[in-house]
């Protein structure tokens, strides 16, 4: 049996996705079965990467549900379900639970804390967390009452998460377009910076050695090579137009936590 470093969590778009929350101006363009390939190249990366991929049941009621990063947590030793704060999503976190709860415990918070996993960027250390349009002061303080890491607020000044303008790729390295959040708690880190034009690559999913990245950006990759890194880039197009990007498609599930699953 190959090596597995870790469980990813994924569920195909359905058929109501091109009615996805979003304010991007292409929209209304967003085609169903465009996404539906692009999705399975995604999942094709992941276990490229060294991944288990596990399936969520399909949910065509739900046009977002698709991005199931933004519905729960991954803590030390517990699964943190997320208070999100649009009614049209909160559904989806009850879907996602029925699994999560077959590997470990899940928790709830209450509210009117509000967040989205799309918001939460954990380092070995510390947990960034995205001060958004979606998740407020309440939750952060929370969170930080749910874990034995520091717990840091970042405010977000354009676009959806913090995640949409930053993410880790391990060894104390961020890739971030600095415009789009107030990075002054971002210093410590090493960055590869990318311009305005560039944004949409600073959302980037870290496996290991492998980093998953959207198509198009040479500049970037050549960035993310030079710190000996190896990259696999991905036609974004749909999920960019429903306001998604490349950490949202997945919840990953480290190894320590996969083996944990409960039998059936």
């Amino acid at each position: 049996m190959p090596y597995l470093a870790f469980t990813a969590l994924v569920r195909k778009p359905g058929l109501s996705f091109p009615q996805a929350l979003s304010g991007h101006p292409e929209k209304s363009s967003i085609d169903l079965a465009t996404a539906l390939s692009q999705h399975e190249d995604y999942v094709k990366a992941l276990q490229q990467a060294g991944g288990n991929v596990e399936h969520l049941p399909s949910q065509d009621q739900l046009a977002d549900a698709t991005f199931v990063e933004d519905t729960a947590i991954v803590l030390e030793d517990k699964f943190l379900l997320c208070p999100m704060k649009e009614l049209s999503r909160q559904t989806e976190v009850q879907s996602t639970a029925t699994v999560l709860k077959t590997y470990r415990d899940c928790i709830e918070m209450d509210p009117p804390a509000t967040l989205d996993g799309g918001d939460v960027m954990d380092t070995p250390d510390t947990i960034f967390v995205g001060l958004s349009k979606r998740t407020n002061l309440r939750a952060i303080k929370a969170l930080s009452e749910l874990t034995s890491k520091k717990v840091v607020p970042v405010s977000v000044t354009k676009g959806l998460h913090l995640k949409s303008a930053a993410t880790f790729l391990g060894n104390n390295l961020l890739i971030i377009d600095p415009t789009r959040v107030d990075a002054s708690n971002l210093q410590y880190f090493d960055w590869i910076e990318v311009s305005e034009n560039e944004s949409y690559s600073s959302n980037c999913l870290a496996l290991g050695n492998t980093v998953l990245m959207p198509a198009g950006f040479p500049n970037v990759r050549d960035k993310i090579q030079s710190h000996g890194r190896e990259t696999i880039e991905l036609a974004m197009s749909e999920f960019e137009k429903a306001d998604g990007s490349i950490t949202c498609l997945s919840l990953i599930i480290p190894r320590r936590a996969a083996l944990q699953k409960i039998p059936q």
